[in-house]
């Protein structure tokens, strides 16, 4: 069996390197994939209401504590498979959590104007909801930045070897 060599183990160290932060992608898309596939099942989530799918606010349809409508569930669904393909890398993976602590910080403050004054919701928000993508973003900005700094120091290692 041949021993290996110094570039093998460097390039396995910057495999596991990144890990932490593959494994924080993954689970984010694995949670809000369930969570978007599992909204499209509620009973009566379909939009037999009036004003069409995308009209009106049910606080009857949730999982768990979670409100759903097919556009949130539409979006966590998006999400959450974008998240499962990002953490097969970690540049992918930090690209993706800048672009999801990007877009829940605007979504985020869509959410709380809606839930505190109550017109125009679309999505059919809630309160957790609103912590929901406001933990969300925050923890995509944290793996980014780490993210961010694996790639370099994996870029530097290359580099340097």
């Amino acid at each position: 069996m041949p021993t290996p060599t110094h570039t093998d183990r460097s390039s396995a160290a910057r495999r596991r390197q990144g890990t932490p932060v593959r494994l924080a992608a993954l689970v984010v898309g694995v949670v809000y994939l369930v969570l978007g596939v599992v909204g499209f099942f509620v009973p009566g989530n379909a939009g037999s209401t009036s004003a069409g799918p995308f009209g009106t606010h049910a606080t009857q349809y949730s999982v768990l504590i979670f409100s759903v409508s097919p556009l949130l569930n539409a979006l966590h669904t998006l999400i959450g498979v974008l998240g499962v393909v990002a953490a097969r890398k970690v540049s992918s993976t930090a690209i993706y959590a800048l672009a999801v602590a990007i877009g829940f910080a605007g979504f985020s403050a869509y959410s709380v104007l809606v839930v505190s004054v109550g017109t125009g919701d679309r999505f059919n928000l809630n309160w957790a909801d609103v912590i929901l993508h406001l933990v969300t973003m925050v923890g995509a900005a944290v793996v980014s930045a780490r993210s961010f700094r694996t790639v370099r120091a994996q870029r530097d290692a290359v580099a340097g070897s």
